[in-house]
């Protein structure tokens, strides 16, 4: 082997290191669908001066890694120690092309320029910024509430990337991450370094706070990291469930995220959404009559996800045809669009209820520890079904079903999948139970 060559695979040695690190941490953070057919089929090339060269399969894949996820693998990259590392997604695998992500300077998709604001979360929007900008945050903590996809982690990762921009040391995870590096740490004998780690920051970012619910170990953790950033007078900023709403989150902790700023984000009302339609199109580079906004705007009626989809949707048919797309060819598309967007999904407590009545079992079997095949049955697919139909993770999913750990929903789901195949009933009997739960 030439010096070249040897050099060429050292190259990829490193490349396939450090993507394997931060694919490893979108794999915690991301829901199971999106880092399966986003980030799982990326190969490493090689890392030249700084620059880590990434092969994807299609144009389009590097189109949406571009404009879908750059904002969390920057963000990805900077945690995992590659502060001054540039990404490049290349189709094929020539890595000659010009670096699509660069740290903290492809980071416009969540951004506080990007967020659209209206009645509905103008006060989170002026927390946040407050949080973002002063040295000495007024209210500590920051405390922000919604139902799902109405931009809690839009407005975080916006205070994030903002603090980075000012050279201060921020850390965002989720409470998934949180948990499993306090797992880690302990299992590993390096609560030292996880300690530094945590409270050495300037400021604590956590997301999806309510999935500590029930794990009385690691809220212990987290009442002490809390405890000493909150002393220290480092910002914390929070996102989740209405904290009155909380479950099995023990009232020192609880009391302490009310301590400071509480805020809310609503659904948006009508101009707001026409907004986020306007926008959201002008990004995209297409223009939507004002009709087919009107339209979108009206059938959209749970969270701000469902209009990015719809849209999205809108413009890969726009490019497909070309031309302008009437209000009736808008209709036509967006009836047949994934129709569990356009409504709002199943409380996941609805699951377990729906699958105990089915199977003629109580929910309080399904969330037992009970060896009966029955039971292991209807527990099996209510892993399935949370995971699969409500893209809720592994850890929340098991809270649901009685505290399972996150290892027994992925063994359930797999156990499924592989039984799918070859089981007539068991395809009958969960889309029967789909089919109770208007799931399509």
């Amino acid at each position: 082997m030439s010096k070249i060559e040897a050099e060429q695979d050292n190259l990829k040695d490193s490349a396939k290191e450090i993507w394997g690190r931060i694919s490893s941490q979108l794999k915690e953070e991301l829901p199971q669908i999106n880092y399966n057919m986003w980030i799982k089929p990326i190969s490493p090339i090689s890392i030249n001066r700084n620059v880590l060269s990434l092969s994807v399969k299609s144009p389009f894949a590097l189109k949406m890694l571009n404009e879908r996820m750059s904002s969390i693998i920057t963000r990805v990259s900077y945690e995992t120690n590659h502060k001054g590392l540039e990404i490049s997604f290349v189709v094929g695998s020539s890595p000659k092309k010009t670096p699509v992500i660069s740290n903290l300077k492809n980071n416009d998709m969540y951004s506080f320029d990007s967020f659209v604001v209206g009645p509905s979360n103008e006060l989170a929007f002026a927390a946040s910024k407050q949080m973002a900008n002063f040295s000495t945050p007024e209210y500590n903590p920051l405390y922000i509430y919604s139902n799902v996809g109405l931009g809690k982690t839009h407005l975080l990762q916006a205070i994030w990337s903002s603090l980075v921009s000012q050279k201060q040391r921020a850390k965002y995870v989720t409470s998934e991450k949180f948990t499993n590096d306090y797992i880690r740490a302990i299992k590993e004998n390096k609560t030292d370094a996880f300690r530094k780690e945590y409270r050495s920051c300037d400021a604590l970012l956590v997301d999806d706070i309510q999935f500590l619910s029930g794990k009385t170990q690691t809220q212990e953790g987290f009442f002490h990291t809390f405890n000493e950033l909150f002393l220290s007078n480092k910002k914390i900023i929070i996102a989740g469930d209405d904290p009155n709403k909380l479950l099995e989150i023990e009232s020192r902790l609880t009391s302490r995220f009310q301590s400071g700023l509480v805020v809310d984000i609503q659904p948006p009302d009508y101009e707001t959404k026409i907004a986020i339609i306007q926008n959201k199109s002008e990004k995209l580079g297409i223009s939507l009559l004002p009709e087919i906004a009107d339209y979108v705007a009206s059938v959209c009626n749970v969270n701000i996800r469902q209009i990015e989809s719809i849209v999205n949707r809108l413009k890969a048919m726009i490019q497909l045809k070309g031309g302008e797309m009437t209000l009736e060819t808008a209709k036509t598309m967006i009836i047949g669009f994934d129709e569990i967007k356009l409504k709002k999904r199943p409380e996941p407590e609805n699951v377990i209820t729906a699958i105990a009545d089915y199977f003629n079992v109580s929910e309080e079997e399904i969330k037992s520890s009970s060896r009966s095949s029955q039971i292991i049955r209807a527990r099996r697919i209510s892993s399935y079904i949370l995971r699969k139909d409500l893209h809720l993770t592994a850890s929340a999913s098991g809270y649901i079903i009685g505290n399972k750990n996150h290892a027994t929903v992925l063994n359930a789901v797999k156990f499924i999948e592989n039984k799918l195949i070859s089981d007539k009933n068991l395809r009958y009997n969960i889309q029967q139970i789909r089919n109770s739960l208007n799931i399509t």
